[in-house]
C-alpha cells in the first residue's frame, strides 16, 4: 500500500496502525513545494534570490535528491537562520518520504493528494460544514459512510429489503 500525505505525524501514525509497517508513505509534492516556498521566502534577502534558490531546491527535490538539497541549503547565506534550520529539519525528517517525483509522474502515477482531498471535501465538507451545524464523531462518521454509498451508486443496495 502506498499513501500520499501532507507529512502530518497523525496521518502517518493512523496509517501504520491500520496497515502496519508495510505501508509506503510518500510526501505529497504540493505540500513539499509549498513548505519549501514558504521557508525560502523567509530565508532569502530578496525575491530574485528566493526564485533562484527555489528553482534549484525544487529541481533537486523533484528528482528525490534530498542530500544534494541539504548540501545546497547549508551553503547559503540566509537572512533568517531559524527558518533554514526548520526547512533542513523538515527535509531530514521526511527524507524517506521524498521520492523521485519525476520518475513517478512519468509512469502516470499520482504525486499529490489533491484528488483525495477533493473527495473528502465532497463527502464531508459540503454537507457537514454548513453554518450553525455541529456533529458528534459518530454522527459525522455515519453521514460520511452514507455519502460514500451515494457517490459510489450503492444507495439502493444499502437500503434494499
Amino acid at each position: 500500500m502506498v499513501a500520499l500525505t501532507d507529512g502530518a505525524r497523525s496521518i502517518r501514525l493512523d496509517l501504520t496502525a491500520l496497515f502496519g509497517e508495510g505501508v509506503t508513505i510518500i510526501l505529497d509534492w504540493y505540500h513539499l513545494q509549498k513548505r519549501v516556498h514558504e521557508h525560502l521566502a523567509m530565508m532569502a534577502h530578496n525575491k530574485r534570490e528566493r526564485e533562484e534558490w527555489e528553482q534549484r531546491v525544487l529541481g533537486s527535490l523533484w528528482k528525490g535528491a534530498v542530500a544534494q538539497t541539504l548540501f545546497f541549503l547549508e551553503g547559503l547565506s540566509v537572512r533568517n537562520e531559524a527558518k533554514r534550520a526548520e526547512l533542513v529539519g523538515y527535509l531530514q525528517k521526511h527524507q524517506d518520504e521524498i521520492i523521485d517525483y519525476a520518475r513517478r509522474c512519468a509512469t502516470g502515477k499520482w504525486i499529490g493528494s489533491g484528488r483525495m482531498e477533493k473527495a473528502v471535501d465532497q463527502v464531508i465538507g459540503k454537507r457537514q460544514k454548513e453554518k450553525g451545524m455541529s456533529w458528534s464523531k459518530q454522527g459525522s462518521r455515519t453521514l460520511a459512510q452514507l455519502k460514500i454509498a451515494e457517490l459510489n451508486g450503492e444507495w439502493n443496495q444499502l437500503f434494499a429489503a
